[in-house]
């Protein structure tokens, strides 16, 4: 009995398992019947463009007495049965076998690799640390965010504290006498009164706006507040 390295796959283990009984027999001067419960990988062998390296070999090997076919799992066929429980001892008692890892293995270890370099970068970084406070863990996973709420988290948007720093105003007072950042424009300002969401804490400023994001109706509040403020008040 053998058994594979974790990072190898279940369809590799049937392919594998396939190759070495056609192996076994292809000397046999009777009839073998090889049956397994592995649709995919029986069509995999049928495919003649298959890239698959186990596939290639299994089409390659010398079969003139062998048939391939399948057979339902768990009906109570003995030698499939039998099988299962083999299987199962293997991963006990089976010596290790050595085959190439599967590209999905490789492209998690590169993607594992890719978002340890980019999480060192993301928190030594000298930009984007509003952005950072909610998102401290990079992924390959989009996070949807609308153009309101990246303009009203990042602070980069019609704010005329983000206009006057980069000297796109005179000033950095809204209309109604206050600095006008983001959060002056969602909690205070009498000009947006109708778009106004609760004032938070200083210490729970984080939590306050993951809330936004976390709710539907906060989040289309968001876009008619940043709308208003780009249509009048700039």
């Amino acid at each position: 009995m053998g058994k594979l390295s974790k990072e190898n796959n279940v369809f590799q283990a049937e392919l594998h398992a396939i190759l070495q009984a056609i192996k076994h027999h292809e000397n046999a001067s009777n009839r073998v019947n090889i049956w397994s419960d592995s649709l995919s990988s029986l069509q995999a062998i049928q495919n003649p463009t298959s890239p698959h390296p186990i596939v290639r070999k299994i089409q390659l090997q010398e079969r003139n007495n062998v048939n391939i076919g399948w057979i339902k799992a768990h009906t109570g066929h003995l030698g499939n049965e039998s099988a299962d429980v083999l299987a199962k001892r293997a991963i006990t008692e089976g010596s290790n076998l050595e085959i190439l890892k599967p590209i999905s293995y490789l492209k998690y270890i590169l993607n594992k690799e890719i978002l340890q370099e980019w999480k060192k970068e993301w928190d030594k970084g000298t930009v984007g640390r509003l952005v950072h406070e909610i998102i401290p863990i990079p992924s390959f996973k989009l996070h949807n965010w609308s153009r309101y709420e990246i303009m009203f988290f990042s602070e980069h948007g019609p704010f005329t504290s983000y206009l006057k720093r980069f000297n796109l105003r005179n000033s950095d007072l809204c209309s109604c006498g206050e600095i006008g950042t983001p959060l002056h424009f969602a909690t205070s300002c009498i000009l947006t009164e109708s778009w106004h969401f609760k004032k938070s804490s200083d210490s729970n400023l984080l939590q306050w706006k993951l809330g936004i994001l976390k709710n539907t109706g906060s989040r289309t509040r968001l876009k008619h507040l940043l709308d208003f403020i780009m249509r009048h008040l700039n």
